[in-house]
């Protein structure tokens, strides 16, 4: 050589020992070696298992060298004179060799670990075990790409040799091939779609670790590496590599099958092995004749990286379409529950409106039968008002049945739209101004306000008639005594600027719309229920204001006319101030004009509806000897109907509601009170049970009549304290049965504890009500038998008389 040169020489052997000679008695040593640990070698700076040592030849020299060959070497041979090979090279081309490869495998180990934990995380966050089994097979497949690049030699098993290697290759190779085998099985879903070769794959993996573990028991036997018959290793490594080769086959054919099967997730994962077979070809065809482009080293470990970040991009995609899935399926377990909610309320609302219905119909079906058998019977002092009684209610029976024709009509879209074009303002007017005697009995002020005094569009009547009716009957009925009720009409651009509309006939353009406006300044809507206004069969609960029961059914049919004619609605409305209805309605000019001026019509009084405010309706003109009657009903005409079949026979008193009615019979502790169950305030139970339960008034007798005829609201009237239960329409001679026997009960009880002595009283006292009374009373007395200015009045104020 020319000049002074360093090289590096490999050997294979399982030990070699190098002597250099440096004079006639002095040698240098130097170690390597297949089987020798790694920190035992003289260089360790070797890449992977390959051992390499140092060699300087000085420039015009001759370097001799000695070696001392152990054992088999690698693969394992146990002639060593026939199987002697070494290699010699630069160290800067190791190095650089060296340098980009140990590069890649760091690299590619960190994507591998970066994968791995990030999938074991997944795993933790979402316990998908598709994303466990996937982070063991990257950790298995790094950890054998560390074994063999030297990294896990290098930094973690100082110790470790060839014979180490051969026992921990099939440990590692088997990790490899189960998990990859798990991951497959749940990403595949190979029991469902494919149970026959899921069963043949797992028979595969447990016949690898069969073999694996012959090889581990032969080497560990050896007890030394070269000690191992080479026969038999090599035919058992064979035999174990046949055994092998149908794992590398089954994933393809797998993978086709299930993409066959329509998996199609299968296709990525088919992509990802397609990869890695592609890879490792090219690496075996560069290794063997080096024809391709690229240098060897960028052949290394790319395969396995393709495929594992192949594997979780497929992962991520099965994931994300998993939580799709979930999502979808909580959205329609939530929809489910929301209809299911739905269905619930609806139900309620329908029971609640079958009530109501059943009650609106019994009411008006009471008077009329009672009217007309006066009239037949001649009993009554006042046929023309009778004969009014039965036309009034036959109208507001007429009116329900109506409504609920049209919403049955409206839901099955056979509601015709009969419009004509007319001017719709006197219409309006001749509307409004049927509710003034109505609004001027409960004291009510109603204010009309237009924009215009004429207005030519096109309209439907009956709908309009409908609406206004619905709209200004709710507001009267829910403005206390004392309030206003106030009709908005004015007309509004579609868009831009509002134009003046002050001209007789006056007509708009077609974007033109009527804004009809309907506000009070009554109880108010809670925010909670003002969603559900225009719900079918959905009431506002006011009871504690409200002045009629109602059907539920008004606003919803009000909704669906305004729509029907291509309009809108909404409420405002502030518990407590008030409430404000806006109906909008476009204005067209194209219907037919009718040959004569379009009126309202059908439009009547009714005093169902809007009832009148302030004392009872009828003076109280009996005898004072005859029985008190109390009478708590918040219809009217129901009121007053009572009261002619009880005139005569007793005094009669009125309560329009059942807090009234309390207060009354605190105040006059009648002989008997007749009460309605669905009232304004409190209902019939809240005063039964009001009554019943205090000292001055549970004596007394109690009839409810009612519309809610089934066995459990008797039942529960009953457990209030009834007395007796009367359903409407109920007969009249049965009424009057009723309180001939519940007054002759009254004077019975008198005249039984008129007869006891004391002694008698005060050991009964536990067992009624009105024992109990009497012993106080007769307590007060002897108390008070020595206070000359205790009387009559003193005791009935101590006792509530």
């Amino acid at each position: 050589l020319e000049y002074d040169q360093e090289w590096l020489i490999n050997i294979s052997a399982a030990e070699v020992d190098l002597y250099i000679p440096l004079d006639s008695s002095r040698f240098t040593h130097l170690r390597s070696g297949s089987v020798l640990p790694f920190q035992e070698r003289t260089f360790q700076g070797s890449y992977g298992l390959l051992p390499c040592l140092p060699l300087f030849i000085p420039a015009g020299d001759t370097l001799t060298l000695y070696f001392r060959l152990k054992g088999p070497g690698y693969p394992l041979r146990n002639d060593l004179a026939a199987n002697f090979n070494q290699t010699i090279f630069r160290p800067e081309v190791y190095a650089e060799w060296s340098r980009r490869a140990r590069f890649l495998d760091a690299l590619i180990i960190g994507i591998l670990l970066a994968v791995a934990i990030y999938h074991l995380i997944i795993f933790f966050y979402q316990r998908q075990y598709v994303s466990l089994f996937f982070s063991l097979f990257v950790l298995s497949v790094a950890l054998l790409i560390m074994m063999f690049s030297g990294y896990s030699q290098e930094f973690f098993l100082s110790s470790y040799n060839l014979r180490n290697g051969i026992i921990f290759s099939p440990i590692t190779y088997f990790l490899v091939y189960l998990f990859y085998y798990l991951f497959s099985r749940l990403y595949l879903k190979l029991p469902e779609i494919l149970p026959v070769l899921d069963k043949i794959w797992a028979g595969l993996v447990l016949l690898d670790l069969a073999s694996g573990a012959l090889v581990v028991k032969m080497v560990l036997a050896s007890g030394c590496l070269w000690n191992v018959d080479s026969g038999q290793f090599f035919t058992l490594v064979s035999a174990r590599a046949i055994a092998d080769l149908p794992l590398y086959l089954i994933p393809v054919v797998t993978a086709i099958a299930a993409w066959w099967k329509g998996n199609k997730a299968a296709g990525i994962y088919l992509v990802a092995i397609l990869a890695f077979v592609l890879q490792s070809l090219a690496n075996d065809v560069n290794a063997w004749f080096g024809i391709l482009p690229l240098p060897q080293w960028i052949y290394g470990d790319i395969g396995p990286a393709i495929m594992v970040l192949l594997f979780a991009m497929g992962i991520a995609r099965q994931l994300k379409t998993l939580q799709e899935e979930k999502f979808s399926a909580e959205q329609a377990e939530l929809t489910e529950r929301a209809e299911a909610n739905r269905i619930r309320e609806l139900d309620a609302f329908k029971s609640r409106f079958y009530t109501n219905i059943t009650h609106e119909f019994r009411t008006p079906l009471t008077l009329i039968l009672g009217a007309a058998e006066q009239l037949d019977k001649k009993s009554g002092k006042d046929p023309q008002k009778a004969q009014n009684l039965i036309q009034r209610q036959g109208r507001h029976l007429l009116n329900l049945i109506n409504q609920l024709l049209s919403l049955s009509k409206l839901e099955s879209n056979s509601l015709p739209l009969q419009e004509i074009q007319a001017d719709i303002i006197p219409f309006i007017k001749g509307v409004a101004a049927s509710f003034d005697s109505a609004a001027a009995r409960k004291g009510l002020q109603l204010e009309l306000q237009f924009d215009t005094d004429s207005l030519i569009m096109d309209f439907d009547p009956e709908k309009v008639q409908a609406i206004l009716a619905n709209l200004l009957s709710n507001a009267l009925k829910f403005t206390p005594e004392g309030g206003r009720v106030q009709l908005n009409v004015k007309t509004k651009p579609e868009s831009g600027s509002r134009q003046s509309a002050k001209k007789s006939h006056f007509r708009l353009r077609t974007s033109d719309l009527l804004q009809i406006s309907v506000c009070d300044t009554g109880v108010g809507i809670s925010p909670v229920q003002l969603p559900h206004i225009f719900d079918r069969f959905y009431q506002v609960d006011t009871s504690s204001i409200r002045e009629g029961e109602g059907t539920g059914i008004g606003l919803a049919l009000v909704k669906e006319l305004v729509e029907l004619m291509n309009g809108q609605i909404e409420v405002k409305s502030q518990p407590g101030k008030g409430s404000t209805f806006m109906a909008t309605l476009p204005i067209r000019q194209s219907a037919p004009r009718p040959a004569a001026p379009v009126t309202p019509e059908g439009l009547q009084e009714d005093e169902e509806d809007i009832q009148p405010a302030g004392p009872p309706l009828f003076p109280d003109t009996e005898s004072i000897e005859q029985p008190l009657v109390l009478v708590v009903e918040d219809n009217p005409d129901m009121r007053g109907f009572i009261h002619s079949l009880l005139e005569g026979a007793y005094r009669v008193q009125m309560a329009p509601d059942g807090e009234a009615g309390i207060q009354k019979a605190m105040e006059l502790v009648p002989d008997l009170v007749i009460s309605d169950v669905m009232m304004p305030k409190k209902d019939g139970f809240e005063l039964c049970q009001a009554l019943k339960q205090d000292e001055r008034t549970s004596h007394i007798p109690i009839i409810l009549l009612t519309a809610k005829a089934s066995q459990e609201h008797r039942i529960e009237g009953l457990e209030y304290g009834a007395d007796a239960y009367l359903e409407k329409p109920f007969n009249r001679r049965e009424l009057e049965v009723r309180l001939e026997q519940l007054m002759a009960l009254r004077k019975t009880l008198q005249q039984h504890f008129g007869q006891w002595p004391a002694a008698s009283v005060e050991a009964a006292a536990g067992h009624s009500r009105e024992a109990a009374f009497l012993l106080k009373v007769q307590r007060l007395i002897l108390e008070k038998s020595d206070d000359k200015a205790f009387g009559v009045t003193e005791l009935c104020l101590k006792t509530g008389m």
